[in-house]
């Protein structure tokens, strides 16, 4: 095996320091290979000693390369460092020097795809384009184009010139031979003002001919931008009727093209269409949105006939829910109550979907019912003993689960009830919610609510083990995760999940590129759009960020090494993208106030991001004055701002610690250390004396924070007391002794609180387990799957495990 394949074999198992060996033997040799270099730089980057191979690579980069190897090694390491705008320069320049070169342009054409690069990748296709004219690269220049067009990142007049650009180009391919082609000459066409050239185009039979959804979407909306109601009645018609797609959109545009026409043919036909398509779903629905554009009186009419038809279906709700608001509640709901004419105790599932629908129905326009929390627990508990529960596989979803969840989010969301449950209404919520779980492993709303409820409460093992459950994976932890690991490091600190979830986002970096590959290189020219935003989303996400801060938090207090948990400060400048989906845990009525309700602290945004990484960026570069100066002004200013809602008090409180950890290095004054010192006693005070002691996430939340600002406060003083001449500076030296003997002595305060409330968990569950079982609501709740006693001793016992970490963190 030669030198290079062993330095790699070393890469791919992490042993960089290894690697870092044979590549010096290797730089003995010969210390000018640029070769080896640049593998030196790119293994220093994989050490996160970023410094070093950024000065590197760029040392290299002034030797203006040609060889792939190089470039791509060094391309990688400038990249992640400094960003696309340095990084695209390596291979321009070597393009320029070498135009003919074909590996080395498409080097830069991938290259420029992996970075997600749209002005670059331009760049590079029409070097292709102009060395190399070839149809393929023409095409791709075509794509490049139009995803430069519909960038941010481009002025309008640039919007404009790139539009125009690749509809020049699209005659240098005509005629287009595939449907992937098609798709992409109408999407540029789609971008020039000429409407009239779209539509001409996706009506012409050799486009017509491949039969294909996107040119068929495409078709109808741009009949509808352009107002040509009788194509869009005529487009939607020939769709539903002729191709037999029982397309919902072109039922809809049909359905409104028709209320445009004054055209008693074409309003004949839909009436007649809307009839014999009533035993559909769709065509039903159609039917309902139909009556809506006329009167309340025919959409009433049109609900009652869907709702006799699909009522017994799952989508019943969710399809009439935007209509029914404006009827009259009390006729609405007498009629749903009609349709519920069978035995619920013999009901198969479909029948249960009636009852629950109907219930829905009830939650969404009853809102003041005392008694809709107690009806639906006992229907829930007839419906026990039905076909529906007895006779369904450990996999399906039971539609009748939805009763326990509008009894839940009812209670959550303070709406009246026949008697008081508030001192104890998550206990309580909680064992609704697991009363259904333990009949219903995969259900995958009930899980959440449980996940987001018991990390509510600071009982993290109980949250954990519901998440898990639903074996959330890959681009799912993207969406998902946050109800677990929100706030995790100041709630309860732990590393798994964590590091499991940050996985997905190195697996990004690999995958799509290799993705956006394979498209370009087949012709699925419609695909390249979506597959450069996945990758930009994810490369971007909030939820990446945040689990990079989180990650570094989680290490210092569990006293973890943080080898390899640097954070690039170039992340400040990113254009965070919110990928968190926080719809799932919606009340029957969507009303985002109850998802925000029961959030660990306001939602964290870019702002809470950048805020964080500036402060463990400063922490970093304390002893830099330069650096750590520059990136304390943008703290400050983040700081500033009137908008910053996403941080809690404390968080905000521990950034302007760091704030004054940097005035402390500037100075290195006794006075400088007096303020720090006040301000630390007296906020800690008062912070120590926040949440429950009941225990929430609020309490664990303060004290965490407390616990890990008095380490990076302890850390940074010990490393500015260690700098060259500070001990001669003797009022400066005793200052900060002094200062660190104060502040731990208050951790050590707050160790003693959390032992004692430790002590105190088995009897606060015994309490609990007393109040819980007297309140009607679970005397009426068919307990029989859970042992309630032992659940609350769960979360006792989840609680002390963070109160255990409380005690064992090292000042």
């Amino acid at each position: 095996m030669n030198r290079t394949s062993v330095i790699w074999e070393a890469i791919d198992s992490r042993n960089y320091k290894q690697a870092l060996q044979h590549v010096a033997k290797a730089l003995k040799r010969n210390p000018k290979d640029e070769y080896y270099l640049a593998l030196k730089a790119y293994i220093l980057s994989l050490q996160r000693k970023s410094d070093e191979a950024l000065l590197l690579a760029r040392e290299i980069a002034t030797r203006e390369p040609t060889d792939s190897r190089i470039l791509e090694l060094i391309f990688g390491v400038i990249l992640d460092l400094c960003g696309n705008a340095e990084a695209g320069k390596l291979y321009e320049v070597a393009a320029r020097k070498k135009p003919k070169d074909e590996d080395l342009i498409l080097g830069w054409f991938w290259a420029m795809c992996t970075g997600g690069d749209v002005r670059g990748q331009q760049k590079a296709a029409m070097a292709l384009q102009k060395s190399f004219p070839r149809r393929q690269y023409t095409l791709w220049t075509i794509v490049s184009c139009y995803l430069l067009a519909i960038s941010d990142v481009v002025l309008t007049q640039e919007r404009v010139l790139f539009s125009t650009l690749a509809s020049r180009l699209i005659s240098h391919v005509e005629p287009m031979r595939t449907a992937e082609e098609a798709v992409l000459k109408a999407r540029v066409l789609e971008l020039l003002p000429m409407t009239d050239d779209l539509i001409s185009f996706l009506y012409d039979g050799a486009t017509e001919k491949w039969n294909n959804l996107e040119l068929a979407t495409m078709r109808l909306d741009a009949v509808v931008k352009s107002e040509k109601w009788e194509k869009v009645f005529d487009t939607s018609m020939t769709t539903v009727t002729a191709e037999n797609l029982d397309d919902f959109e072109s039922w809809k545009q049909m359905a409104y093209a028709g209320t445009k026409l004054d055209n008693e043919e074409r309003t004949n036909a839909l009436i007649e269409l809307l009839e014999n398509r009533r035993n559909t779903r769709n065509g039903a629905l159609a039917g309902v949105y139909y009556a809506s554009l006329r009167s309340t009186e025919a959409t009433f009419k049109a609900a009652k006939s869907y709702f006799e038809n699909f009522g017994r279906q799952q989508c019943a709700f969710e399809d009439l829910q935007t209509y029914v608001g404006a009827f009259d509640a009390q006729k609405w709901l007498a009629f749903v109550d009609e349709q519920i004419t069978l035995s619920i105790e013999t009901s198969a599932q479909h029948e249960v979907a009636s009852l629950v629908n109907a219930r829905k129905f009830h939650y969404l326009l009853a809102p003041e019912d005392k008694s809709f929390v107690e009806d639906n627990i006992s229907l829930y508990n007839k419906l026990l003993t039905s076909p529906a529960v007895q006779d369904k596989l450990e996999t399906d979803y039971f539609y009748g689960d939805d009763l326990i969840i509008m009894a839940a989010t009812w209670l959550l969301e303070g709406r009246p009830v026949s008697s008081p449950v508030q001192n104890d209404l998550i206990i309580l919520v909680i064992i609704l919610l697991e009363t259904a779980a333990s009949r219903d492993k995969y259900q995958f709303r009930i899980r959440l609510w449980l996940t987001r409820l018991y990390l509510y409460i600071g009982s993290f093992q109980q949250a954990l083990g519901h998440y898990n459950i639903l074996s959330i994976k890959n681009i799912q932890m993207d969406v998902l995760s946050h109800y677990l690991l929100s706030r995790v490091s100041t709630i309860c600190p732990t590393w798994k999940p964590l590091i499991s979830t940050r996985d997905i986002y190195d697996s990004n970096a690999v995958q799509t590129p290799y993705h956006i590959k394979k498209v370009y290189e087949t012709g699925a020219f419609s695909q390249v759009a979506g597959c450069m935003e996945f990758g930009k989303r994810l490369s971007e996400s909030i939820n990446k960020g945040i689990l990079c801060v989180e990650a570094k938090r989680v290490a210092r207090i569990l006293g973890m090494k943080m080898d390899g948990l640097a954070i690039n400060p170039i992340l400040v400048s990113t254009k965070w993208k919110e990928n968190r989906d926080f719809s799932i845990l919606y009340g029957t009525t969507r009303e985002e106030i109850l998802e925000q309700k029961y959030q660990v602290g306001p939602k964290q945004d870019g702002n809470w991001v950048n805020a964080f990484i500036l402060r463990e960026t400063i922490i970093d570069e304390l002893l830099n004055t330069d650096k750590r100066r520059e990136y304390t002004s943008l703290l400050k200013d983040l700081l500033e701002k009137e908008s910053l809602e996403s941080l809690t008090q404390v968080e905000k409180w521990s950034l302007e610690i760091v704030v004054q950890l940097s005035a402390v290095a500037d100075s290195a004054t006794a006075d400088s250390v007096a303020v720090l010192h006040k301000d630390l006693s007296e906020r800690i005070e008062k912070y120590a004396k926040m949440g429950d002691t009941s225990l929430s996430w609020e309490w664990f939340h303060s004290r965490f924070i407390i616990v890990e600002t008095v380490m990076i406060v302890i850390a940074s003083l010990d490393g500015l007391v260690a700098m060259p001449g500070t001990k001669k500076n003797g009022k400066f030296v005793s200052a900060i002794v002094a200062c660190k003997k104060s502040v731990q002595a208050v951790v050590e305060s707050i160790k003693e609180d959390a032992k004692k409330l430790k002590l105190g968990r088995e009897k606060w569950a015994r309490d609990c387990v007393k109040r819980i079982s007297e309140l009607d609501i679970v005397k009426k709740l068919d307990t029989s799957s859970i042992d309630i006693d032992y659940l609350i001793e769960e979360i006792g016992r989840s609680q002390n495990e963070c109160l255990t970490i409380i005690r064992n963190a090292k000042i």
